[in-house]
């Protein structure tokens, strides 16, 4: 079975796709200038500043503003007192600009736009696609893709941004218990989450590095400050069944609203085996 698809078109039998498309009426600001909707943006930009159907076009919609750029030359587009090529890179990345001004400006589109999550976003019109367009169909989609994957769930977002990060990353409380652990922190230190959520820091940390451990943690809590802060640093790391290994950390004191220290985070990766092999050569150097 193929995968569902939502046509983001005027001429959608969604209303979602007609909500979402250019030709909608849908007015935002963009650097300046109020705009009744991204198509007239696109046909008014053809015309340079001055000419009668440039601003026909800004306060149009719909065939209303397509009508309007019917005269234009398509030889450049017009903009800040900038002359684009027509259909450049450059031409596509201003009308990008003024596409997600839209939705930054309008809840309610980032809502109907998150609410096509899971269907593969289309844009057919029932007509050729031009060899020159101000946004070709298969770059507005994959800007709507964007803004929908920036905007769907925030909270599962930075879930899976925190999960499929190849780092370890490990959120301890102020007390020092383990509060978050990522897959990542599972394949370095070979604990489960089950095994390490609510367990203390010295789960991964070698005996021998506890006292120091907790001396700077209890000190950075209280005071607010961490002299490690942002830098990384060599240690030691206690892997399930005893083993040792060398992690690389950088840590990050985590505060609340009021700017009080409420646990720490940790970035790690496993270095073994590059801290081996310079052992490795210094032996033989000597």
């Amino acid at each position: 079975m193929g995968r569902k698809t939502i046509n983001v078109s005027f001429t959608s039998d969604d209303w979602r796709g007609v909500a979402l498309s250019n030709f909608s009426l849908s007015p935002f600001e963009f650097e300046g200038r109020l705009l009744a909707s991204v198509e007239g943006f696109i046909q008014g930009i053809k015309f340079p500043p001055g000419h009668a159907s440039r601003e026909q076009a800004f306060a149009a919609s719909a065939w209303d503003a397509k009508a309007c750029g019917q005269g234009a030359e398509k030889q450049f587009a017009y903009w800040d007192g900038t002359q684009l090529e027509f259909g450049s890179d450059a031409h596509h990345a201003l009308v990008e600009r003024a596409l997600r001004a839209r939705f930054a400006q309008n809840e309610g589109l980032r809502r109907v736009l998150a609410s096509t999550q899971g269907l593969d976003i289309q844009h057919l019109t029932g007509e050729s696609e031009p060899e020159r367009t101000s946004m070709p169909a298969a770059l507005f989609c994959r800007i709507l893709t964007d803004i929908r994957d920036a905007v769907t769930a925030p909270g599962d977002l930075a879930e899976r941004i925190v999960e499929q990060t190849s780092d370890a990353l490990i959120y301890a409380d102020h007390a020092g218990k383990i509060v978050r652990w990522n897959q990542a922190a599972s394949r370095l230190f070979g604990f489960t989450p089950a095994e390490a959520l609510g367990a203390g820091l010295d789960l991964i940390i070698p005996e021998h590095l506890r006292a120091a451990h907790w001396a700077g943690y209890d000190a950075a809590l209280a005071s607010g400050r961490m002299k490690l802060e942002g830098r990384p640093t060599l240690t030691r790391g206690l892997k399930k069944g005893g083993g040792k290994c060398y992690v690389e950390m950088t840590f990050a004191l985590v505060k609340d609203a009021g700017g009080a220290a409420i646990g720490s985070v940790a970035m790690a990766r496993d270095v073994t085996e590059r801290v081996e092999a310079e052992r490795a050569r210094r032996a033989a150097a000597r």
